[in-house]
């Protein structure tokens, strides 16, 4: 059986990090072998890279980067706090980064300074860029358009747009994520858009300690739940399971160039 990948996931929440060894150990015994530690503002990438040099071993990365719900702790200059993060071996990407303007705790403007910033410093690092993005995807296809990212070289994680923005997405090279969302019985669209994707542009994640599949809907997440979302979306896609999870584990693999260790 192919070892399944979490393409995303906040090992560093508060929610999981107090219990670390349980989390990562039910996880590998499902059968979880690589799990990507998102970082979302200066301190809790700090804390992805702590936990991936911890746990290299068990198959943990780090993602760095500011979100943009915390765009505002930072001007569109990054600081070298943060652009120093790439230097550590651990890191293998830059996120999550993007716009969402269905909360606006950050001004748009400021969340488009914060990502120009971003994608510009994920080009001079040579890494892969992890986007979020929420109800702002015409001033996120604009900037693109500006500032191009390179094909196969940036994911939209837990997608959330509609079929059209999935194509927008895949015709620029983009791989999507989907998570337990495809689980929930009024996601028809974000199956819709998940039974359009080329099953080699997918990569599946839990985004633990939130949006918990069901039948766990409503409780904390964790990548120990990613075999249910593998299945979720073999269904979606009407492949085998075993399909989904050698697609999913290429796809992982070399988007983050991560290593067969």
């Amino acid at each position: 059986m192919t070892p399944y990948i979490d393409g995303h996931c906040h090992l560093n929440s508060p929610e999981l990090r107090g219990d670390l060894d349980r989390h990562i150990d039910e996880a590998r015994s499902a059968g979880v072998q690589r799990m990507l530690v998102v970082g979302t503002d200066l301190r809790t990438s700090e804390e992805a890279i702590s936990i991936s040099r911890g746990y290299f071993d068990s198959g943990i990365r780090a993602s760095v980067g500011i979100h943009p719900h915390d765009a505002s702790s930072v001007s569109s200059s990054l600081p070298e706090e943060l652009t120093d993060l790439v230097k550590d071996p651990v890191v293998v990407a830059i996120g999550e980064i993007g716009l969402d303007y269905h909360y606006d705790y950050s001004p748009g403007k400021v969340q488009r300074d914060v990502m120009i910033s971003q994608i510009l410093w994920a080009e001079e690092a040579d890494l892969p860029i992890v986007f979020h993005v929420r109800e702002a995807f015409d001033d996120f296809f604009s900037i693109l358009r500006d500032y191009p990212v390179d094909p196969g070289r940036a994911i939209v994680h837990c997608f959330s747009g509609s079929l059209e923005e999935a194509k927008s997405c895949l015709d620029l090279g983009f791989y999507l994520g989907f998570g337990g969302m495809i689980t929930f019985k009024k996601a028809d669209g974000i199956r819709e858009c998940l039974a359009s994707c080329p099953i080699d542009r997918v990569i599946l994640e839990t985004d633990s300690p939130w949006l918990a599949p069901v039948p766990f809907r409503g409780k904390i997440n964790s990548p120990l739940n990613m075999p249910l979302i593998y299945k979720a979306a073999a269904e979606v896609l009407k492949v085998r399971d075993s399909v989904m999870a050698d697609a999913v584990w290429t796809n992982g693999m070399n988007f983050y160039r991560w290593e067969n260790e």
